[in-house]
């Protein structure tokens, strides 16, 4: 009995140790084999990468991938669709001589309807779905103008290559004591009107545009106008004069000045009209001892001109003549002179009678 039982505990302790080494060689077969295939799935899912595509104001797109994420580059095909069969792409875009991107014409973009792309490699495939209203860049605005309403407003107008209902836009301005952009949206229009402006300031304007949100919901702005600018209108300031202007008429006017005094000193009358000698308490000694009273020395008046400023008192003879008396041959007038009635009118010798005496 003691021998059957050796025995028997014998055979289940080989039975578990083979159990045990089994199980040990599928764990380890699965172990090798995990890592292989996860290396695999990364080495498949490298090779084929993202595609990226941009549709330019509905008038050209491109779709673009990077043909260098991949270990090795490969040359990828690109396939696409709307809702008809798949095409292969008829322009692609190269980086070097690995495929990089495909260009569509106006005649390949249908923007409302959902665009289907398949990257395909040997032995690999992966595709995406776009909608391409949401992918849209309007270019930029152009025709940037500035007019200014009144004293203290302005109006910036501009125009879009694409339709306006579809586009939103966003106007940025500064003036030139601002240290940052102050930003406006505009719906529509294509116009911004700015109140309360300073003249004296320098403003900048300029402006971009995105395609939203009526005909589309694109996040990506198109490129920036050309700034435009108004204002910096500083205070006039009075204009230097030449060199030349500033010599002669300071030179102008002392010569003037200096031919204005010889006159005066050498017009006594006029300078004794205009500069008149004032007595004073200790000259009036000298005028009563010195000049006798004479005021004319006294003042420094020279003889010719005192003597042309005294009256001229002096009067011419005039000849009377009168009519003579109608009856009478002949009779005395007044002061004995003897009349003739020989002519009718007579004109008698001057003569003149003494004073009488007291």
């Amino acid at each position: 009995m003691k021998v059957k039982l050796r025995s028997q505990s014998k055979q289940s302790t080989t039975l578990k140790m083979l159990l045990l080494l089994a199980l040990l060689g599928v764990a380890m077969s699965l172990a090798s084999l995990t890592p292989q295939r996860s290396q695999d799935t990364m080495a498949a899912s490298a090779t084929l990468p993202n595609v990226q595509c941009w549709v330019f104001n509905v008038e050209f797109m491109n779709c673009t991938w990077d043909s260098s994420s991949g270990p090795q580059p490969t040359n990828l095909t690109l396939y696409y669709w709307y809702r008809d069969p798949p095409k292969e792409c008829s322009q692609y875009l190269f980086a070097g001589a690995i495929t990089s991107g495909c260009w569509f014409g106006r005649e390949d973009i249908d923007i409302y309807n959902n665009f289907n792309v398949e990257l395909r490699a040997p032995g690999r495939h992966f595709k995406q779905e776009m909608k391409l209203q949401d992918l849209v860049i309007p270019w930029a605005p152009d025709n940037l103008t500035v007019y200014s309403m009144n004293d203290s407003q302005l109006e910036l107008n501009w125009t879009s290559s694409y339709k306006a209902m579809c586009l939103q836009h966003l106007v940025q301005y500064k003036s030139d004591i601002d240290s940052s952009w102050t930003e406006q949206y505009v719906h529509q229009r294509q116009q911004f009107g700015l109140p309360s402006v300073d003249e004296h300031k320098l403003y900048t304007f300029r402006v971009r545009s995105r395609f939203r949100p009526y005909c589309g919901n694109a996040l990506q702005w198109s490129q920036w106008s050309p700034v435009v600018q108004w204002g910096g209108r500083r205070p006039r300031e009075r204009p230097s004069l030449p060199v030349l202007e500033t010599v002669l008429v300071p030179l102008g006017l002392l010569t003037g000045f200096i031919f204005l005094v010889t006159m005066l000193t050498r017009l006594e009358r006029v300078w004794v009209i205009l500069m008149p000698r004032i007595p004073n308490l200790n000259s009036l000694d000298d005028l009563l001892t010195t000049h006798q009273g004479n005021f004319s020395t006294w003042s420094g008046v020279s003889k010719g001109l005192a003597e042309s400023l005294q009256p001229d008192y002096s009067e011419r003879l005039c000849h009377v003549s009168e009519l003579p008396p109608k009856a009478g041959a002949q009779s005395e007038g007044p002061g004995g002179c003897p009349n003739s009635q020989h002519s009718p009118y007579w004109a008698p010798p001057p003569c003149y009678s003494p004073d009488p005496e007291p």
